[in-house]
Formats: C-alpha cells, structure tokens, sequence
C-alpha cells in the first residue's frame, strides 16, 4: 500500500507508520541529547499516544529512567485503514524503549471505563507495585456515561457570542475565515463531563483505592490558558469551562494527596503546540505559526519533546518552579512574556493572508500538523510500499 496525506475538511483521516516511527525516534534522540535527572521511577500516563502525553513518557523514561505505563484509545488497522497515528506511536516507542531495560506497558481502550481502570490497577499491582507519578493527559472528543450508557460529545463553542476569526485551509492553502457559535447550556455541560476533571479524579481514587501510590506521589494534568486572541473559545468557551473543572479537582486531589502521601496535585500551563484540532479553533492556526516565527527568532521556541522535559526536570523534579496566583506551573511562561506576546499580536493584525502563509511559522505550524499523522519527514521515502498488516502484527503485547 502506498500511503499518502488523506484529508478531509481539515482532518486526517490516515496515518504513516513509517514516519509515526520516525516521529518517536526524533523525541528520543532530541531526549538521550540532554541530561538526565532524578525523578519517579513508576509512571501512568492517560493519554500517553500523542502530543505532550506522549512526549512526556519518552522524557521521563529516557532521561529520568522510569517505568511507564500508558492507557490510550487507538484505531486499529484493518483492510485500506492504516489506523491511528497514536497506534503506531505506541509500536514503536515499544520497539525503541526496549534499550531502556526498563518495564513499558500499553492498555488499548477506554481510559474512562470501570474496566480499564481494573486492569491497569491490576497490572501495578503485579508487575510494578506502586506509582510515583500519575499524568492525565486524555484527549477524547468523547465520553461513555457507564451509568446511562449514553455517548456524551464535547464542543468546541463560545459562550454568550460568536467568535470569528481564521484559520488555514489545509487542502488549498488558503487562510479563510472561521466562526464558532455559542453552545447552549447543555452543550457546557458535556464538554465539562468529557474534558474536565471527573475522570482523573476518578483515576486517582482508584488507585488510592487499592493502595497503588507511593508516599510523595504526585499526579499532574496539562491546561492552556494563552493571550486574548484565543480567550472566546479557551478561558471564555466550553474549553474554558472544561478546563475550570479540571483546575477545581486538580485542588481537591492536592488536598487529598497532600494529607495521605505528602504528595501533590499539579496543574501545568503548556505552551501553544500544533494539534489536530488547531484548525478548528478561529484565530489559533494564525496565532501559532506567528507565534512559531517571533519564539524562534527570539531563540525560545521549544519542540515539544524539550518543553515536557524541562517541566519535569526543572519544575516538578527540580527546584525552578514557576508558578501563578492560581498554583499553576506555567510552563507557558516564555509564550506569555508580554514582548513575545506584543510581537506576536502586532503580526496577526498587520500581515496580509499572503504574508502570514510566507512566514516561516506557519511553515514550521504546516510541518508539524503533518508530522503528527507521520508525513513530511524527510528521511522516509513516501512512494515505497508498507505492509499494513505485517506491520500491526509487531504490536507489543
């Protein structure tokens, strides 16, 4: 099968195994390059794919020789379906980690499922003991009411009005003009059962349950707060309010934490990355390839991979916590300084549509959203054949 780009209306609807491979062996490369630090050895990532989950795992079992286990929802293969980019992240890193003679574990499925939680607190139970670090890092645009056995949906509104703004058609390459309407009330409240913090609260209690964490455990959860040009959809929208919930467990599970483990709930600020739903979101596609171009002009632009690194070196394992008025570690602190922000502003307001396709950052935006699906790596040959299914069979079980 030859795989090429399959997009539909800004979405991928395809992934490259080979360079889903490639795409993990960069962050392990870009890891082994720097120091390693002294952090938890037993480790459960929710979400633990794609993005900062993902990257998170490959920083703390490369630099900090930890243990991980990840829980992720992936398609799988089968027939003319390549299957989930997160699917192959999780193959290879498996083939990768290996050289790290440590223990890695994959839980396919449900993370908000009763079941899935079982198992994973079984597997702990017998193959690691107990945890030093729990992240929540779950993206899903929905969730299972186990209760009811209704599929609720997440969505991406504004409250009380529109917000208009634009984005960059993938296909075309054109910047056009997007609008996102206000959600009803129960639209908010869906976005907050799927997106907020129920579930992590959920997690912690069961492990807590079955007596799965360590004393100075220490569970974490990843937020974006950003500038005003995306306040309508992120603090303003149902993002916002989802991410409230998560903020307001992120205390109650500190509090909790605190008294029985002298541990701790964290809550950290990341900085702007490309995602797949950044092409949904007005004004985001737009502010991050400017915001690419001032960061890396300024020398602060951070892959992703060195972003969750330096959080838990430095500020969750290290002693150069930054933190807000809220308790937050704001990781996002380069992003948000008020000259990165400044210049940031000026060019999405005073570039042209043809401008802003020119930058550099909006090439680097453009690289990285293909890269995330595996396409776009200069060392993959994209016109050789891939056996799908062979391939699928190296899943470690």
């Amino acid at each position: 099968m030859i795989i090429k780009p399959s997009i539909r209306s800004n979405f991928f609807t395809n992934s490259h195994p080979f360079g889903c491979r490639q795409n993990v062996l960069n962050q392990i490369n870009e890891i082994k390059s720097l120091p390693t630090f002294e952090g938890p050895k037993n480790v459960l990532i929710i979400g633990g794919s794609s993005g900062y989950g993902l990257a998170s795992r490959i920083a703390l079992a490369y630099a900090a020789h930890a243990n991980t286990v990840n829980v992720s929802f992936e398609n799988e293969p089968k027939g003319s379906k390549t299957g989930s980019a997160g699917w192959w992240n999780n193959i290879y890193f498996q083939e990768f980690a290996k050289e790290t003679n440590h223990i890695h574990k994959d839980f396919v499925g449900d993370a908000f499922s009763p079941e899935m939680k079982q198992q994973v607190v079984d597997y702990v139970k017998n193959n690691l003991g107990k945890l030093d670090l729990v992240i929540y890092s779950l993206a899903s645009g929905a969730r299972l009411n186990y209760q009811t056995n209704e599929l609720i949906r997440s969505h991406i509104k504004t409250i009380g009005e529109d917000a208009i703004g634009k984005t960059i058609d993938i296909i075309n390459m054109n910047v056009e003009s997007l609008t996102v309407t206000p959600a009803n009330e129960q639209e908010v409240l869906d976005t907050v059962y799927v997106m907020g913090g129920s579930d992590w609260y959920d997690w912690i209690t069961a492990l807590d349950q079955a007596n799965l964490l360590n004393k100075h455990a220490k569970t974490i959860s990843y937020t974006y707060i950003g500038g005003p040009t995306t306040e309508k959809i992120y603090r303003g929208g149902t993002l916002g309010k989802a991410k409230e919930d998560l903020e307001n467990h992120a205390k109650k599970l500190n509090q909790q934490l605190k008294e029985k483990y002298e541990g701790e709930a964290l809550i950290s600020s990341s900085k702007a990355v490309t995602t797949k739903a950044s092409v949904f979101i007005p004004q985001m596609t737009i502010y991050v390839s400017c915001l690419y171009d001032v960061m890396t002009r300024h020398h602060v632009h951070e892959s992703i991979a060195e972003h969750k690194y330096r959080l838990f070196k430095d500020m969750v394992y290290g002693d150069k916590r930054i933190v807000d008025e809220q308790k937050r570690i704001r990781l996002d602190h380069l992003e948000m300084d008020p000259e990165i922000q400044k210049e940031t502003i000026h060019m999405m307001t005073t570039l042209s549509n043809e401008e802003i396709l020119a930058l550099d950052g909006t090439k680097m935006f453009l690289r990285d959203f293909y890269q995330i699906n595996g396409f776009e790596f200069d060392e993959i040959d994209y016109e050789k054949d891939v056996d799908i299914q062979t391939l699928s069979e190296l899943r470690a079980k």
